[in-house]
């Protein structure tokens, strides 16, 4: 299966903040448990979009919900809710969230009292907050449902495995867990900062310099590295970077420059020219007051694994798979896209990176998408259409959308910008 590279990172989150009177900081939830008690383990299937582990969760009397998977989050996140959708809530109060962005925080309700329920997991009493606006579109930018974002309250009572290989993910029973006798494997510390997860890491930059940095270990992040030159001085930009748009926080859009290091060390394992994204001051600096972190590690590193995640014992054990020696790649287009229809095939272009190939070429935001390559984007998915951009540098692109109800067709070629 072709990996996912870099395109318009979904920073979903690094830092949760309540403000607001009588708001306090939430721990998350410990009320979520095997519905047997005897029960070893449950395994379900996760959708694998955009470097974004999507699982189902029931919620009270709901039918499916979709959830993205999230390390850095505390409390979960109903991010949207379709007409469609059936689901009964108590709120207790409004609160003001922050965290990654540019912007103010923003306007949520808490929900209390809860009861979650996850293929023979159940929890009662769990807390939830409600975006009062959609801020995140992801069922738009992943192209099918997504309802919200869930973290510590599931991963805190198991031992989480992820396999990424077979988009397989496994909550262990701590009492029964027995890890796996991996000869390959490496089990790194977790340091926990209130429900947040952290490693140690090293990386080696352009200039041949090598840091000690400390990562939060972020699901939520598409990325594969984001790094914070202002967390300390020996960080520093490549010589060669790109300014952009990285992406949407709880505190509105993200910007900053993406350039390359030379290695990223976890241990014995080294992943050589991983793409990083240096978030600029304005929209990190939530994030930094809240703690000492670098920056964190995000899904396009983590995916070359199967991870386990043992919060209980404090443990990140990494397996390297059949993914390990992709090389880290990037949108050579310059086109972000998402679905106009979340789960059908109707895709339009919401963002182009100045001169850019496709600025170059003259599409615009808005256009929809009709055909790429002569293939109907009817008959494509939005991991099908990132795969095409982030393919080979040189490779003619035919695209053909309409604009104004007129169809316009142009042609580029994907360039390395790095």
């Amino acid at each position: 299966m072709k990996n996912k590279g870099l395109h318009i990172i979904l920073m979903i989150k690094v830092v949760l903040l309540l403000c607001g009177p009588g708001a306090r900081g939430q721990q998350g939830s410990d009320n979520l448990y095997f519905a047997d008690p005897d029960q070893k383990k449950v395994t379900l299937p996760f959708r694998f979009i955009n470097n974004l582990s999507i699982i189902p969760l029931f919620i009270n009397n709901s039918d499916t919900l979709f959830f993205v998977l999230d390390t850095g989050l505390t409390t979960a996140i109903l991010t949207e809710l379709s007409l469609s959708d059936s689901l009964s809530l108590e709120y207790s109060r409004r609160v003001r969230l922050g965290g990654l962005g540019e912007g103010e925080p923003i306007q949520a309700l808490h929900s209390t009292g809860n009861r979650f329920r996850i293929h023979g997991i159940v929890g009662y009493d769990q807390d939830m907050y409600v975006l009062l606006q959609n801020i995140f579109n992801l069922s738009s930018l992943l192209g099918t449902r997504v309802h919200g974002i869930v973290g510590y309250d599931l991963f805190n009572n198991f031992i989480i495995e992820m396999d990424y290989s077979r988009r397989l993910l496994t909550l262990h029973n701590p009492i029964f867990y027995e890890p796996k006798d991996t000869r390959n494997s490496i089990t790194l510390p977790l340091e926990m900062q209130g429900t947040k997860p952290f490693i140690s890491a090293e990386i080696e930059q352009e200039d041949g310099s090598r840091i000690n940095v400390k990562l939060l270990v972020d699901l939520g992040a598409s990325h594969a590295l984001w790094l914070d030159p202002h967390t300390d001085e020996r960080i520093r930009l490549p010589e060669k970077t790109v300014e952009t748009y990285l992406g949407t926080g709880l505190s509105g859009q993200i910007h900053g420059v993406l350039g390359k290091i030379n290695k990223l060390i976890l241990g014995p394992y080294v992943l050589n020219e991983p793409i990083v994204a240096y978030p600029d001051s304005l929209s990190t600096a939530l994030a930094t007051r809240l703690g000492d972190r670098n920056g964190s590690i995000g899904s396009e590193v983590l995916r070359r694994f199967n991870v386990v995640i043992d919060y209980p014992n404090k443990k990140l054990t990494l397996s390297p798979n059949s993914s390990f020696r992709d090389r880290f790649r990037q949108n050579m287009s310059g086109i972000e896209i998402e679905s106009t229809i979340p789960g059908l095939p109707y895709y339009q272009i919401t963002y182009i990176r100045k001169n850019s190939p496709a600025d170059r070429a003259g599409l615009r935001r808005g256009d929809e998408i009709i055909s790429i390559n002569d293939q109907s984007a009817l008959s494509m998915t939005i991991n099908k259409i990132y795969d095409i951009f982030e393919s080979k540098p040189g490779r003619k692109i035919r695209m053909t959308v309409r604009r104004r109800g007129e169809k316009f067709r142009t042609i580029f070629f994907l360039e390395d910008w790095l």
